[in-house]
This record gives C-alpha cells, sequence and structure tokens, in this order.
C-alpha cells in the first residue's frame, strides 16, 4: 500500500554523473560544462547545478574560480591511504568468508570469479571487466558475515571503484588482476584463512602500485 516515489531529480543526474566520473568516462581534471550535461541528462540548468554541489560534498568534483567545475583529480597521498585502508578491509573480508561462508556464497564466488575471467579473457569493455570486479567484492563482503564491514566498505565505494578504472587502464594490469583474484579464490576453497587475507592484501598492494605507474597518465 505504500506510495512508490521516484529520486529527486537532483539525485538522479548526480548518479548519472558519478557513474560517469568512477568508469573514466569523465576523466580526471577534465572540465564539467554545464550546457553540455544538460543536454547529456536532458535536466535543466538548475537541476544540473544541484547534482554538481552533491557531487563536489561526495569530493568527486571540485569549483575552480574562473575555469568552472571540474572533475577532482585524486593526489597520490589521497590514493595512497585508500589503498591502506581498502587493504585491512578487504584482507579482513576474505578471511572472514573463509571461515563463515556458506556452501552457497563459496558457489557464487566461484562463478563470480569465473564470470572475471570471462570478461578479462575475452577483453570485454572495462565497465564489463569492472562490473564483474564489483560482483565478485559484493559476494566477498556478504559472505564475511560482518554487515558493520561491509557497510563501512560501501561508504568507500566511489573512490574505490575510480581507482580500479584507473589502474585497469595499466598495461597488463587486468590479466595480473585475475591472477590475484584467483589465488584469493584458492586460499579461500583451501580454508586457509590467513592465506586467503594474506592473499587480499597483496592484490591491494600490488593494485596501488599499478596505481603509482598510471600517475603521469592522469
Amino acid at each position: 500500500m505504500a506510495v512508490t516515489r521516484h529520486p529527486p531529480i537532483r539525485d538522479q543526474i548526480a548518479g548519472i554523473l558519478r557513474s560517469a566520473i568512477v568508469s573514466l568516462e569523465f576523466a580526471p581534471g577534465q572540465l564539467l560544462v554545464e550546457r553540455n550535461l544538460c543536454e547529456l541528462t536532458q535536466a535543466s540548468r538548475p537541476s544540473v547545478r544541484e547534482a554538481l554541489r552533491q557531487l563536489e560534498a561526495e569530493g568527486l568534483v571540485e569549483s575552480q574560480n574562473g575555469r568552472g567545475t571540474i572533475v577532482r583529480v585524486i593526489s597520490a597521498e589521497e590514493a595512497a591511504q585508500v589503498y591502506e585502508v581498502r587493504a585491512e578491509l578487504e584482507g579482513l573480508a576474505a578471511r572472514l568468508f573463509t571461515e563463515r561462508a556458506t556452501a552457497e556464497q563459496s558457489d557464487a564466488l566461484r562463478s563470480a570469479l569465473r564470470e572475471l575471467a570471462t570478461a578479462i579473457r575475452g577483453e570485454k569493455s572495462s565497465k564489463q571487466i569492472l562490473d564483474a570486479q564489483a560482483d565478485f567484492y559484493r559476494v566477498l563482503f556478504e559472505g564475511s558475515g560482518n554487515p558493520f564491514l561491509e557497510r563501512t566498505v560501501q561508504g568507500m565505494q566511489v573512490r574505490i571503484a575510480q581507482l580500479r578504472a584507473t589502474t585497469l587502464a595499466v598495461p597488463g594490469r587486468a590479466a595480473a588482476s585475475l591472477d590475484e583474484f584467483e589465488q584469493i579464490f584458492e586460499r579461500i576453497s583451501t580454508a586457509d584463512a590467513e592465506g586467503a587475507r594474506q592473499a587480499a592484501v597483496e592484490h591491494v598492494r600490488r593494485a596501488g602500485e599499478a596505481m603509482a605507474r598510471s600517475r603521469p597518465a592522469i
């Protein structure tokens, strides 16, 4: 009997722009021209401005005097901080998954890994690979049996997804990351909780190294 309400126009526009930023369709440092955004979203200029203010509050864009609104560039220091936290959270999730996941959740993780391998080896689009990675992590964190851990990671997802998209552009990184995901799953499947944790931490460490190599490109 409840009334279904559509998200405010501002939130819908913010969602569209957020997705474009995360996927690097809007590159770091790129100027976001309001007129073009209005054409892209078929929305009014006031609604687009509200959405941009929302994204600025999230730290995804920033206003520069005399220039306008640009996609915020993640500094090397901020990226390193994200990777530090991410390594601990993902390592913990891998350990807890090994100790707590049900047979159904383990099967779901195996299926997610299979889809990721298909996307990478089949040289699918970056978006398809990123979606497959996101699905793997969704299953991993759900299977950790710790809703607070899952919510904590959700609060970082936009930043993490943006960094993943950046590192994915590094030559050879996609194939290397698949090897790392397979190592995580192998440790989980053999009930090696500490090994799974270490493999997850190592995966994030190598992603951080790839990010460092990508800095001149962005």
